[in-house]
C-alpha cells in the first residue's frame, strides 16, 4: 500500500509559488514599524475636535478636509490589516500573523470609532444636497447621497461610537469558524478502491470528490463529515452568535430584520433576493433532469452528494494541468477582453507574483482575491492541476483585474466596488474559458469535460448558492423572531432544502444535513446570493461576445472601471443587465437547459 503524500510546511514552499507582498510591507518588522507609527487615539481625537467636530456645517471645504483626513487614516489601516490577514491565510497556525491581525483589528476599532460623530453631524447640514452638486464636494456626490438615503438608519454619535467599538468582537464568530475549519479539523486518511491511502483535508476534499473512483469519494465524504459532525453543538452556537448579533444590530438601526439591513448598503430590494429564490424554484425541474442524466451516465442507482462533482465525461486520461499549462490556457481564453487586459493579467501571474498557489500545512482553504488601493491584487489558491483549478484561477483573476481597473480609474473613495457586482467579472472569465475550450478544441476530450464543467458550474453557482441563500433566509427569520437555533432545527432546514433542490433522482445520507456547518460564506451574511445573480449577469455578457465583440467589451469595461461610483444595480444596468426584471435569471436557465440537452446528446 502506498503511503499518503506529506503536505509541505510553509517554509518548504518554493519562492515562485508564493505571492509577493512587499509592495505592502517587506516583513513583519516593517509592518510593526508602520503599526507603531499610527497616530494615537488622543492625537486623532485632538485633530477632530480642533478642526472638524461641530464645524462641518460651516463650509464645504471643512467637510471635504474631514473626509480626506479619514481616508488617509483608512488607507494606512487597510494596508496593515490586509498584510496581516494575508500572512495569516498562507498559514493559519502562524501565531505572529494571528497576533498581528488581532492588534490591527483592535486599533482599527479604536481609531475609527473617533469618527462616529461624522455621519450624524453631516446629516444635520441643511445645504448638504446643494453642496454636493458643486465644487469641492461634487466628486463625493454619490457617497454623500448614499448617506442621505441612510438617514433614518444613522444613530446618534454616542450610539455609533458604541457600535464601532463592538464591531471587532462581533467579527469573532467568523474567525472562530475559520480557525475551526482550517486548523482544528483533523480528518482520518482513507483508502481508494486500489488500496492506496489518501490524505483528507479541506483542499483535497473537493479534489477527491472529483475522482472517478467512487470508493475514494464515499470514503472521503465519510471521513470528512464524521469529523464535522462531532462539532454540531459548537458550530450551531457559533453561527447563532453571528446571526443574532447581525439581526440585533439591524433592528437597532431601524431595519425590519437582518436581511433588509444587509441589503440596504447595496440598495437591493428584498424582492430581488426573494425573487431569485422563487425563480430558481420555478426552474428546479431542470436540476432534477440533470441529476437523472448524471445517474444514467455514471451508471449509479441514485445520485449521492459525493457524486455531484465527478465529471460526466470520463476520458481515457483525466485532464490535468501544470501551473504553466493552466495559466496559459486562461490567458488565451480571456483574449476577447483585449490586448491590454491580457498583458496586465500575464504580468500579474508571472513577474509580479499576484498569486499564492502552493499547498502547505495550515493554508486557508478555498480561494480568494484581495488587496488594497495601494497594492497589487492578490490571489490565494491551492493548485492541484485539475480542470476545476483552471476555472478557479480564471475566476479569481477576474476579481483581480476588476480591482486593478477600478483602482486605476476611480479615486480611493469610489474605487471599492460592492460584492453584488464583484462576482460578474470573475464568472465572466469562467464563461470565456468555457467558450474558448468548446470553440477551439471542439470534439476533444477536454471540450467534452468542459461541457460537464458548464453544468457543474451552473449547478454549483446559481442553484447551490441559491440553496444556501434560502437556508440563510430561513435562519434569519428564526433570529429576527427572537428564537434560538438548535442543531436539529438547522439540520432539518438544510436537509429539506437539499431534497427540494436535488429531487427524487438523488439520495441524501445522514451526513448531508451537516454540510451547512462547513460553509465559510455563511459568516458573511447574505453574500452567497450574489454569486447566483453575478453568474446570470456574466452569462448574458459572455453571450454578447458572440453577437458583437466590441460592444460586449465596452459593456464589460463599464463594470470594471466603475468601481463603486454608482449603485450596483445602476452599474449593471449601464452594461445592459437589469436585475429589477426576471430577464437575467430567465436567460440563464435557458442557457442551462441548452447545456443539459447538449450533454444528453453528446455525453450519454
Amino acid at each position: 500500500m502506498k503511503e499518503a503524500q506529506k503536505i509541505k510546511n510553509r517554509t518548504e514552499v518554493p519562492h515562485e509559488e508564493t505571492w509577493d507582498l512587499t509592495d505592502l510591507f517587506k516583513d513583519f518588522t516593517d509592518w510593526e514599524k508602520n503599526f507603531m507609527a499610527l497616530p494615537k487615539e488622543e492625537e486623532i481625537e485632538k485633530a477632530i475636535h480642533q478642526n472638524f467636530k461641530n464645524k462641518l456645517s460651516e463650509s464645504p471645504k471643512i467637510l471635504l478636509n474631514c473626509l480626506l483626513f479619514k481616508e488617509e487614516l483608512s488607507r494606512k489601516l487597510e494596508n496593515l490589516f490586509v498584510y496581516a490577514s494575508l500572512r495569516s491565510t498562507e498559514d493559519t497556525s502562524n501565531t505572529q500573523a494571528t497576533e498581528a491581525v488581532g492588534k490591527i483589528e483592535n486599533k482599527m476599532s479604536l481609531l475609527t470609532s473617533k469618527f462616529a460623530f461624522m455621519n450624524p453631524e453631516i446629516l444635520t447640514i441643511k445645504n448638504l444636497e446643494n453642496w454636493i452638486q458643486q465644487e469641492p464636494l461634487n466628486d463625493y456626490k454619490f457617497k454623500l447621497s448614499e448617506l442621505i438615503r441612510s438617514k433614518k438608519h444613522i444613530l446618534s454619535e454616542k450610539e455609533e461610537a458604541i457600535l464601532a467599538r463592538v464591531s471587532v468582537p462581533l467579527r469573532i464568530f467568523d474567525e472562530i469558524h475559520s480557525k475551526w475549519n482550517n486548523a482544528d479539523l483533523k480528518f482520518l486518511p482513507i483508502i481508494d478502491s486500489q488500496g492506496n491511502s489518501h490524505i483528507v483535508s479541506n483542499s483535497r476534499y473537493s479534489l477527491n470528490l472529483q475522482s472517478q473512483d467512487r470508493n475514494l469519494r464515499i470514503n472521503t465524504f465519510h471521513s470528512y463529515y464524521t469529523e464535522i459532525a462531532k462539532w454540531r453543538n459548537t458550530i450551531t452556537s457559533n453561527y447563532y452568535g453571528n446571526m443574532v448579533s447581525g439581526s440585533n444590530i439591524s433592528k437597532i438601526r431601524n431595519f425590519s430584520g437582518f436581511l433588509e439591513g444587509e441589503l440596504f448598503d447595496d440598495n437591493i430590494p428584498l424582492e430581488l433576493y426573494d425573487g431569485l429564490i422563487s425563480e430558481v424554484k420555478k426552474n428546479i425541474q431542470l436540476l432534477h433532469r440533470s441529476m437523472k442524466l448524471r445517474k444514467n451516465i455514471l451508471k449509479i442507482d441514485s445520485v449521492y452528494p459525493y457524486d455531484r462533482a465527478v465529471s460526466l465525461y470520463e476520458s481515457k486520461q483525466n485532464p490535468t494541468f501544470s501551473w504553466e499549462e493552466g495559466r496559459d490556457l486562461v490567458l488565451k481564453a480571456i483574449a476577447p477582453l483585449g490586448k491590454e487586459y491580457v498583458e496586465i493579467a500575464t504580468k500579474g501571474l508571472t513577474k509580479d507574483r499576484w498569486i499564492d498557489r502552493a499547498e502547505n500545512e495550515g493554508k486557508r482553504s478555498g480561494a480568494f482575491s484581495w488587496g488594497t488601493f495601494d497594492s497589487r491584487p492578490y490571489i490565494l489558491q491551492t493548485w492541484n492541476g485539475t480542470l476545476g483549478d483552471v476555472y478557479t484561477l480564471a475566476h479569481e483573476l477576474g476579481h483581480s483585474m476588476h480591482t486593478y481597473y477600478s483602482n486605476k480609474n476611480q479615486p480611493y473613495h469610489k474605487a471599492h466596488y460592492t460584492i453584488f457586482v464583484a462576482e460578474v467579472a470573475s464568472t465572466l472569465n469562467e464563461a470565456l474559458l468555457s467558450n474558448y475550450i468548446i470553440t477551439h478544441m471542439k470534439g476533444s476530450d477536454l471540450a467534452k469535460s468542459v461541457l460537464s464543467e458548464n453544468l457543474e458550474n451552473f449547478e454549483g453557482t446559481v442553484l447551490r448558492q441559491t440553496l444556501f441563500a434560502a437556508f440563510e433566509r430561513e435562519a434569519s427569520k428564526i433570529v429576527d423572531q427572537d428564537e434560538t437555533f438548535t442543531p436539529d432545527k438547522l439540520e432539518n432546514i438544510y436537509l429539506d432544502l437539499n431534497k427540494e433542490w436535488y429531487g427524487s433522482e438523488s439520495t441524501f445520507p445522514e451526513f448531508t444535513k451537516y454540510e451547512w456547518m462547513r460553509i465559510p460564506h455563511f459568516y458573511s451574511a447574505f453574500y452567497v446570493y450574489k454569486y447566483a445573480t453575478s453568474y446570470c449577469a456574466s452569462l448574458a455578457l459572455s453571450e454578447a461576445f458572440f453577437i458583437d465583440e466590441n460592444k460586449a467589451r465596452e459593456q464589460v469595461f463599464k463594470i470594471l472601471k466603475a468601481g463603486g461610483s454608482k449603485s450596483p444595480l445602476e452599474i449593471l444596468k449601464d452594461a445592459g443587465i437589469d436585475f429589477l426584471t426576471p430577464a437575467p435569471v430567465t436567460n440563464a436557465f435557458k442557457n442551462y437547459q441548452k447545456n443539459i440537452q447538449r450533454a444528453e446528446e453528446e455525453l450519454f
